[in-house]
């Protein structure tokens, strides 16, 4: 999942090991999803996309 940090555009939050780069990181790992959705809006950290969806399997 993608996140935008709009405010810090090279955020690091080394509790999760994530680093910002241009205002942007990518994330896979729930548990740091999780975290990241669960910060203050003070820091203007939002999710800003998904993964695609997945293709249907074809038979």
């Amino acid at each position: 999942m993608k996140f935008t940090s709009i405010r810090y555009k090279q955020l690091v939050i080394h509790d999760l090991g994530v680093r910002f780069v241009d205002g942007e990181v990518e994330v896979t790992d729930k548990t740091t999803i999780e975290a990241l959705r669960g910060l203050p809006a003070e820091l203007g950290v939002r999710a800003s996309g998904g993964r695609p969806p997945e293709e249907p399997a074809q038979g």
